[in-house]
């Protein structure tokens, strides 16, 4: 079997897990009863979930937001369709660090900053993320290990670990930036990014015209590690979009379901924990994965399957697949040529 029958027939089984994934979790889901629950919800309840959810979204914005006016003030619509347009991307790429690794192309889309600022940026975007990750899903597992199964303990194990190991290295290595594009280069044969739909074709002239970085570059991640104020703020940012909001949200329509989860506190890391396994190149974007994951997760932990199981859909719908389904439109109007032909 030659190298392109070999990625293809992985590509379809990575489809076909997710796809799995999914018709294994609906088939969990009394829908009728979900129905029901829903529409006999407080309308305060309601209310506050929809009202969660836009600023979750707009806190997600902020995380960028924050890094980039660090080095200039730069708008914040620039920042929100930045983050629109990589939730995107992250959806048709088998792994969250491979679709990260596009941000410098839709960063220098929106911003034509120099590229020395644009790829520590998003190197550290992904830094602090994978970091913050990685810590509270160990936290969740040294918490509730003794409830989980041991499948579950060594995905979301491996998950957590693979966090830990990748932002911490790229906090390592943003000091030694030169020779960059060589690297994302050998990164993007790695993980296969020229191969994806849609992103593809122009994720390999992008890394082939990539310049050489140095110590413009390194200067800059510097800078950044050193701003303990807009650490704080990207850290606040991610607590509020990546766990308050779906613990809240999650909460809340558990109490319609007429379950509870005690304590609720816990909740955000019960959850940053079961969607931590999103990391591992299982499926495009951890679709069917993740929700298979924390529907698990919660079953593990008191929460009846039934109830589970289109709770955590609804979550995921709210929080993942509705921003990324708008961060379509950005997406599609990428003038990467442009992007390309400018050198500094």
């Amino acid at each position: 079997m030659n190298s392109d029958r070999r990625r293809q027939l992985l590509k379809i089984v990575r489809y076909g897990l997710g796809v799995a994934a999914l018709a294994w979790i609906s088939q969990q889901a009394k829908w009728g009863h979900v129905v029901e629950t829903i529409r006999g919800m407080n309308p305060i309840a309601v209310v506050v979930i929809l009202v969660l959810t836009v600023l979750g979204v707009l806190s997600r914005f902020t995380m960028w937001h924050v890094l980039l006016n660090a080095l200039r003030r730069t708008p914040f619509s620039t920042a929100a369709r930045t983050t629109l347009t990589v939730n995107f991307i992250n959806q048709v790429i088998p792994s969250r660090v491979s679709g990260r690794s596009l941000a410098p192309v839709v960063l220098r889309q929106y911003t034509r900053y120099d590229w020395n600022e644009l790829v520590p940026i998003a190197g550290f975007h992904t830094a602090l993320y994978a970091v913050l990750n990685g810590a509270v899903a160990l936290v969740g597992l040294a918490l509730f290990a003794s409830s989980l199964s041991k499948g579950l303990l060594v995905a979301v194990g491996a998950s957590a670990a693979l966090y830990l190991v990748v932002g911490p290295s790229i906090l390592l290595m943003g000091t030694q930036l030169e020779g960059a594009g060589r690297v994302a280069v050998a990164a993007r044969n790695r993980v296969g990014i020229g191969r994806v739909p849609l992103v593809g074709s122009f994720a390999d002239r992008f890394f082939g015209a990539l310049p050489t970085f140095g110590a413009d570059a390194a200067d800059t991640f510097e800078r950044l590690a050193a701003d303990y104020s807009t650490i704080a703020l990207y850290a606040a940012g991610w607590t509020f979009a990546m766990m308050v909001v779906p613990g809240v949200r999650t909460w809340l329509l558990l109490n319609a379901a007429g379950v509870g989860f005690s304590p609720p506190v816990l909740l955000p890391v019960v959850l940053v924990m079961a969607y931590t396994v999103t990391l591992l190149p299982l499926t495009p974007g951890g679709v069917g994965v993740a929700e298979a994951s924390a529907t698990l997760v919660l079953v593990a932990l008191g929460v009846p399957a039934s109830i589970a199981a289109p709770t955590i859909l609804i979550d995921r719908f709210l929080g993942v697949y509705l921003p990324a389904f708008a961060g379509w439109i950005p997406a599609m109007r990428l003038n990467v040529s442009s992007v390309l032909s400018e050198q500094e």
